[in-house]
């Protein structure tokens, strides 16, 4: 058997789990990273070692794939999150755009991608995964006009995005570097420990007045309202 139809017997066999409903088996992404990817890499796209998380494509979009470390951390509200000596992740997501570009006809631009996590009330999966796909159209529009009204430090946005009231802090650079948007989020709580799994977070590329960066979003989730909601898994912008 070749590797590629390794792979595809391999992804196929999890299509039941994946496509079941969301309380069906909220383990689903954590037994295909633990049970399969650190074994054999198969059925995830690659498994980083040095930095504990493996890519794996969602079945859901062309070109949407999650970041999804390969210890167990369950999601926003887990305290490895906390924790300075854990991967900047959402730095790591960045880096690999490359699994979300080669799926489309061209590169996104770089206000174009976006790095989403659903809070715990908001998400089906208890492993944390962080989801790397193209931003809505209308996301992008409103990101991109209130640009340079956002600053450094964190204050609400003077518009909704897909229903959300995000509030929302710039970041400078071509990376996010020592920045680590969870650790953010955290100091600005009273309790983290007991607050961060009730946000979404969100964290979308930006072209500033004075250079490249990223704006982040964050809010308290209602049911069913996830930060994966500026997120377009159909990648209309490409178009």
């Amino acid at each position: 058997m070749t590797y590629l139809r390794r792979v595809t017997v391999l992804a196929v066999s999890f299509l039941p789990l994946l496509f079941a409903p969301a309380f069906a088996d909220s383990d689903v992404l954590w037994k295909i990273v633990h049970d399969k990817c650190v074994v054999q890499t198969a059925p995830c796209l690659s498994v980083n070692t040095t930095e504990h998380y493996a890519m794996l494509k969602d079945l859901r979009g062309v070109a949407q794939v999650l970041l999804i470390p390969t210890d167990k951390i369950t999601g926003m509200e887990s305290a490895a999150l906390l924790d300075p000596a854990t991967h900047n992740f959402f730095a790591d997501a960045w880096a690999e755009q490359g699994d979300v570009d080669a799926r489309l006809p061209h590169a996104l631009p770089r206000d174009g991608l976006s790095l989403a996590v659903n809070a715990q009330q908001a998400r089906s999966q208890n492993q944390l995964h962080i989801h790397v796909d193209c931003l809505s159209a209308d996301a992008r529009a409103a990101l991109k006009a209130d640009a340079d009204k956002i600053g450094a430090d964190w204050a609400p946005l003077p518009d909704a995005i897909a229903g959300h009231k995000f509030t929302a802090v710039r970041v400078k650079g071509e990376t996010l570097g020592d920045f680590n948007p969870f650790l953010a989020l955290a100091r600005t709580l009273k309790d983290p420990a007991k607050e961060m799994g009730d946000h979404n977070l969100v964290v979308v590329g930006a072209n500033f007045a004075d250079g490249p960066g990223f704006i982040v979003l964050t809010d308290v989730a209602v049911p069913g309202m996830g930060g994966e909601d500026v997120q377009d898994h159909s990648c209309a912008i490409t178009h």
